[in-house]
């Protein structure tokens, strides 16, 4: 039951993972001066961080607690329809997010660079996700203790997120200058809980049960204690925050505990094994780069780079891996192909870390390149996963296609992706075809034609409703088409309009004189 519900959401969420790739490569070369007119450095960087951040990973983590509902029989199909709309609500998140960071409206953080407004609309979604987890443990006879633990960490995130976030008096906006072990505290106990109840879910042992809880409770309560100093007393001083960041080195043992009690193989869970790996390294490498002397001798900064791409990209990426491995399974192979570049891209950025501090003299501009060699094959090794898995499904819609489909198919190409292309990147193709770009309302008019895409691509998926789906996006660009050529006429709007009004009309056109007759053949038929 969960797998047929998950994998759509898996690719869906997948392609925001994509872009989140392509606004990273993006950036790393505008740093080698190639491509800073298509979009804003800062902005391309923002875009990265917050669709790495806050699409494919956590969406897919959002998963681990109904994996577990259902390896224990409880999961029911009243919590995936609530689930289902969590899921709705954060891609809309996403939407937001996006089109405000392409606009400018950031808020100058290192990972949280969206507007605050923002996390309403994700506690809203929380109240959701909420009432799915509690439709299953209704089936429960008993509760179970991770899942009495969990609850309540659960309840309490929309609320945690919206004091943590807030601009004022929140706790991120004032770990942005300086170290941050507290921050560093929080977010590692956060994935500890997600890795034990991924070890619980990969494990075939039905009794696993925890042990050494003092490891993981010294860590909670002296993070709670640093929320409630930082929102009454004031900011923490540099011990304090080195003494929370070394706290986080209880959970290395702690993992082997439950690796080993839950009797793990690393064949069989070779992903959670890269995942902790990668997590337990960073880990120990971001505390020996606490240290004053040897941060200010290798990085003289607070955010290690090259630390950061091997937490992220593949603790958390390998994590995603082992929670979903039983709808959407990868091979070994696949996930060293994977690692190699990740790999080769957290070492060029370390390294180029040690030569910006002076540790040695190289060119800068070499590690940057390197950087971008990775990324791009990183980035061709995860459209070519995308490509594999896609292509047998590609094959059968081929074989089955109709005259609707290629005209949604169309439709979608050129107002669905056309479209994301020009909210994002309309103002530099508008400059190099010599087009005056009216900024504000143009965009609203972007929205609208890959909101038309979208439509299309609705009636790519929907088959028996293909027919419906033409004829609303005919009415919706007769309309447009009119519209737009009055605006032009009127001279209000440049010769972009009359081109949106050909296009439109000639997809009305298509629909009047070939798609009608088919839709009656085919209902005859």
């Amino acid at each position: 039951m969960l797998k047929k519900f998950l994998l759509p959401h898996f690719w869906f969420a997948y392609a925001f993972f994509l872009i989140a790739l392509l606004f990273g490569l993006l950036y790393s070369l505008q740093l080698l001066g190639i491509g800073a007119s298509l979009f804003r450095p800062d902005l391309a960087r923002s875009m990265h961080l917050t669709l790495m951040l806050y699409s494919f990973l956590p969406l897919m983590m959002t998963v681990l607690p109904f994996a577990l509902f259902e390896k224990e029989g409880v999961l029911s199909a009243d919590s995936l329809r609530s689930l289902s709309v969590f899921f709705v609500l954060w891609y809309l998140f996403l939407l937001f997010a996006m089109l405000a960071i392409a606009r400018g409206d950031t808020r100058g953080l290192p990972f949280y660079d969206f507007p605050y407004e923002l996390n309403v609309l994700l506690a809203f979604a929380g109240i959701f996700y909420i009432r799915a987890i509690f439709q299953s443990i209704a089936h429960y006879a008993v509760k179970p203790l991770w899942v009495k633990v969990s609850l309540i960490l659960v309840v309490i995130s929309p609320v945690a997120l919206l004091v943590l976030m807030n601009p004022t008096y929140g706790q991120v906006s004032k770990t942005l200058v300086g170290p941050h072990g507290d921050n560093t505290l929080g977010m590692s106990f956060a994935l500890v809980i997600l890795y034990y109840l991924t070890i619980k879910l990969s494990s075939d042992k039905p009794t696993f049960r925890t042990r050494w809880h003092l490891l993981w409770q010294i860590p909670l309560g002296f993070y709670m204690l640093s929320v409630l100093y930082r929102t009454l007393v004031g900011p923490l001083t540099y011990n304090m925050e080195w003494f929370l960041q070394y706290l986080t080195l209880l959970y290395i043992p702690l993992l082997y505990r439950w690796w080993k009690d839950a009797k793990l193989d690393i064949r069989k869970d070779f992903a959670l094994f890269l995942s902790i790996t990668a997590f337990l390294f960073a880990d120990v490498e971001g505390n020996i780069l606490y240290i004053p002397h040897i941060r200010a001798l290798f990085h003289r900064n607070d955010l290690v780079v090259g630390h950061a791409h091997i937490a992220v990209g593949m603790g958390f990426l390998f994590l995603v891996l082992a929670i979903v491995k039983e709808s959407v399974s990868f091979s070994r192979k696949t996930m060293l192909l994977l690692t190699v570049p990740l790999l080769g891209m957290a070492l060029v950025l370390s390294l180029s870390g040690f030569e910006e501090a002076g540790f040695w003299s190289m060119h800068t501009t070499l590690w940057w390149s390197l950087r971008s060699v990775f990324g791009v094959l990183f980035s061709i090794g995860v459209f070519t996963v995308a490509f594999k898995r896609s292509l047998p499904a590609v094959k059968e819609f081929y074989r089955h296609m109709r005259p609707v489909d290629l005209y949604h198919l169309a439709g979608f190409l050129s107002d669905g992706i056309g479209g994301v292309i020009l909210l994002f990147f309309g103002k530099a193709l508008y400059r190099l075809l010599d087009i005056p770009f009216h900024e504000g309302y143009i965009e609203i008019v972007f929205g609208f034609v890959a909101g038309v895409g979208a439509i299309h691509l609705s009636g790519l998926f929907h088959k028996k409703e293909a027919y419906a789906y033409a004829q609303a996006t005919a009415l919706l660009r007769a309309f447009t088409a009119a519209g737009f050529f009055a605006l032009y006429k009127a001279s209000v709007l440049d010769r972009s309009a009359l081109g949106i009004a050909f296009v439109d009309l000639l997809y009305v056109l298509v629909y009047l004189l070939f798609l009608k007759d088919t839709y009656e053949k085919d209902t005859l038929d």
